[in-house]
């Protein structure tokens, strides 16, 4: 599933293609894609297309009448930009043209992906947490949020009605950077270790963000191309070789039914 640093490259990318363009029409070849709680699709006839944007884990469409599409990529979604000739791809479940006839299309093999519009407050109705690179949040916020909490705290970083946008991967990856074990009490966490953590986490996501995301199965940008910070990861997927720090071995446990990974001898 796309976690925050592929949804940010989906959505920069969907900012510098679609901006400005005006929605002729759109078409939905299988009707679940559509939230039960969205407002009509038809309503986007006429609208223009503001800016893109992330909200967590949803690449937020912003358009005129102040309406937001909110799109949940799910496990498998893509979004496309592509010529008016671009052929119907075999797991097409929506279809955007635009007036001057480009379209942008959403992909999904497993059917898992939603698209949801709203009108307002966007962030507010998808009830997201707090984004981990929103400058205003800071350590302290981070350790009030987990004051009292016994979830493991790779568990409570990837409840996203707490942060939004953190997924396995980072989760693992920003707690390795930190030198804090997987398994750890959220609410155990001193205020220096939370400062640290929130340090790594937006450290590792900046890191990704710069290099376009992880490709691991399906994750592929705005243009079809692959991210490739999947080559820098420290411990994620790594079970069994030699941690990148210390020589010792990377381990593998299952929290939340989540493969985790991390070192034992550099997280504690």
């Amino acid at each position: 599933m796309p976690e925050l640093p592929e949804v940010e490259t989906i959505a920069r990318g969907l900012h510098a293609r679609v901006r400005g363009k005006r929605i002729a029409t759109i078409g939905i070849s299988w009707q679940r894609t559509v939230d039960a709680r969205s407002l009509p699709l038809s309503a986007l006839a006429g609208k223009q297309i503001n800016g893109v944007t992330r909200i967590g884990k949803f690449v937020a469409i912003e358009l005129s009448g102040g309406f937001t599409l909110a799109v949940h990529l799910r496990m498998t979604g893509r979004l496309l930009v592509g010529s008016p000739n671009v052929q119907v791809h075999a797991h097409e479940r929506a279809r955007i043209t635009f007036r001057d006839a480009s379209v942008l299309t959403f992909s999904d093999a497993r059917k898992f992906g939603r698209m949801r519009l709203l009108r307002g407050d966007a962030a507010a109705q998808l009830a997201v947490g707090r984004d981990p690179l929103d400058p205003q949040l800071t350590s302290n916020d981070l350790k009030e949020m987990m004051a009292g909490r016994r979830t493991p705290v790779k568990v409570w970083l990837l409840d996203q009605r707490r942060l939004s946008g953190i997924g396995n991967i980072y989760a693992s990856e920003a707690l390795f950077f930190a030198g804090i074990r997987p398994r750890r009490a959220a609410g155990r966490l001193t205020s220096a270790e939370c400062a640290g953590l929130l340090k790594s986490l937006r450290l590792v996501l900046r890191r990704a963000i710069r290099s376009g995301g992880s490709s691991l199965n399906d994750y592929v940008d705005s243009e079809g191309k692959e991210g490739s910070f999947q080559k820098q990861f420290s411990v994620y997927g790594r079970s069994g070789l030699h941690c990148l720090q210390c020589r010792g071995p990377v381990r593998r446990i299952v929290l939340a039914q989540r493969s985790t990974f991390y070192c034992s001898t550099c997280q504690r």
